[in-house]
């Protein structure tokens, strides 16, 4: 637990350094904060997780809207584990060059026109959430996502949302079949008292779900129920 305690630890200290370097540093800052998520297992894992499947150009079209006047205003998603998905990504991007952080502050923070109170508000807006977010799910060392837990309730209503979407996807029609055949047995586990078979028929329909591209929210409420039914056996 120290391990992890010191990992977020080294994250948020991180964190800090971009928000007091201010923008000449800003880009070597962002790059070592993302280093300290590569370098962290824990935080690496979760990052990976939470953007697995995270359509992040359709977010940026949502959220990176024109606002009154002509001048643009960044958005976030409401869902606050999307929000995370969507900032991190951001920074990568930036890490990456893929978008020019100057530019990005002239259109998103312009405020007075000064690019170091643009940043200034690019740090309060972005990056502090950000610090903050991860610090309170962390706090303990282990992630609490802001999401409804995975009980039965839940994951009988992802399963049947599931089904819904799968039968107006494009999905060739023997795959629907498949998939269709899978969901249903799945539903059958999901009532009864054998958590080492629900397990299973959960790992089967999360397969075939990576396999065909199947993702989203109800897919990931069924792989957070697996993670969790199988810590339990």
């Amino acid at each position: 637990m120290q391990a992890a305690k010191e990992q977020i630890d080294l994250f948020l200290k991180k964190c800090d350094e971009v928000t007091a370097s201010g923008f000449i540093l800003a880009d070597t800052k962002i790059g070592e904060l993302l280093k300290a998520i590569a370098a962290s297992d824990l935080l690496y894992a979760f990052f990976r997780e939470i953007t697995r499947g995270f359509d992040y150009p359709a977010a940026c079209r949502r959220c990176m809207a024109a606002a009154e006047g002509g001048r643009k205003k960044l958005l976030f998603p409401e869902d606050p584990v999307e929000k995370l998905a969507f900032i991190f990504c951001l920074l990568v991007d930036f890490d990456n060059k893929t978008l020019d952080l100057s530019a990005f502050l002239q259109e998103y923070f312009y405020g007075d026109g000064s690019i170091y109170e643009s940043f200034y508000a690019f740090c309060n807006q972005v990056i502090k959430p950000f610090r903050g977010a991860i610090k309170a799910m962390f706090k303990d060392g282990v992630p609490h996502l802001s999401r409804p837990a995975a009980g039965p309730d839940a994951l009988a209503g992802a399963v049947a949302a599931e089904r819904d979407e799968v039968v107006l996807s494009s999905l060739p029609d023997p795959r629907k079949v498949d998939a269709l055949l899978l969901l249903n047995a799945l539903e059958d586990c999901a009532g009864g008292r054998e958590p080492a078979r629900l397990a299973g028929a959960l790992c089967g329909y999360l397969y075939f779900a990576d396999a065909c591209g199947r993702r989203g929210k109800h897919v990931a409420a069924m792989r957070a129920a697996f993670d969790s039914i199988k810590e339990a056996l």
